[in-house]
């Protein structure tokens, strides 16, 4: 069908505006690449330019002088433990919801749904008081905690959608077949929900990767800070190391980067599948 000209100026003005948008949003990361080659002084005089030298050494004084290796691991550990531990948990817990019949499972889905409603920020007080009784602070638990509590509601919210649009006649059939609860769980339900455990998994490794709030509270020691904590001491009380601390933000924003190219199909998946109902 031949479109109006008005139509075509619209479609025209639809296609700049997007370029614009895609523009604004890429560009602060082209410039932090950029900015990560130069020295400080070049910073300030060549701000928008190329840089005069590429060079790794603001990559070699991160990691050599600014300990970004050991903030580094620090953050995988936590981030990998978070990740993995809500969506086990999430997981079991959204099967038992959407799919077992019993009296409770409303209630008990709209009390994990609270979760999302109440800021842990709201939370850190009493947290700290807590975990300096138990002993933990300056520990990797004091942090995995609060950040599975922070993702599980919102893991049960999308698992749970994707579940509920799974029929059931499935699980029917493969009982009827002799297949117990666990074996459907494992076999059927587990493989169909794949793109929704996936999307949770990357939501809440990007959250833990980039959270900088709970690890500047609970982990004081410098041997146990994250990324985002150990970004902070490229600053010192007279000057600012600025081209170190780029290229060390270059080093932190990688890994999310490369998780959410590699697996932004499962997360388009697991968004919207369980809109989608019988």
């Amino acid at each position: 069908m031949k479109k109006s000209p008005l139509e075509k100026i619209w479609l025209g003005i639809k296609y700049v505006l997007m370029i614009a948008f895609t523009i604004m949003c890429i560009y602060p990361l082209i410039w932090l690449f950029l900015a990560s080659f130069k020295t400080n002084q070049e910073l300030y005089f060549n701000t928008w330019g190329l840089p005069e030298t590429w060079s790794l050494t603001n990559y070699i004084n991160a990691v050599v002088k600014g300990g970004v290796i050991r903030y580094f691991g620090n953050s995988v550990i936590i981030a990998v433990a978070a990740v993995l531990i809500t969506v086990i948990l999430a997981t079991m817990a959204s099967y038992a919801i959407s799919r077992m019949y019993w009296k409770l499972s409303k209630v008990t889905y709209n009390v994990f749904l609270l979760g999302m409603m109440i800021p842990i920020y709201a939370l850190i007080i009493p947290l700290f008081s807590v975990f300096k009784n138990m002993g933990i602070l300056n520990t990797y638990l004091a942090v995995i905690i609060p950040q599975i509590a922070v993702g599980f509601p919102m893991a049960i919210f999308i698992i749970c959608g994707f579940m509920d649009s799974i029929p059931r006649e499935l699980e029917e059939a493969a009982v009827m077949d002799g297949c117990s609860v666990y074996k459907c769980f494992a076999k059927i339900v587990l493989p169909i929900a794949k793109s929704s455990i996936v999307t949770v998994a990357v939501v809440q490794f990007i959250n833990v990767w980039n959270d900088l709030l709970l690890p500047r509270i609970f982990l004081t020691d410098s041997k146990m800070m994250t990324l985002p904590v150990g970004l902070t001491n490229f600053q010192s009380m007279y000057s600012t190391d600025y081209v170190g601390e780029i290229a060390a933000v270059i080093i932190t924003i990688v890994p999310s980067i490369l998780v959410y190219i590699f697996l932004h199909k499962y997360i388009m998946e697991g968004m919207v599948a369980g809109a989608v109902k019988g």
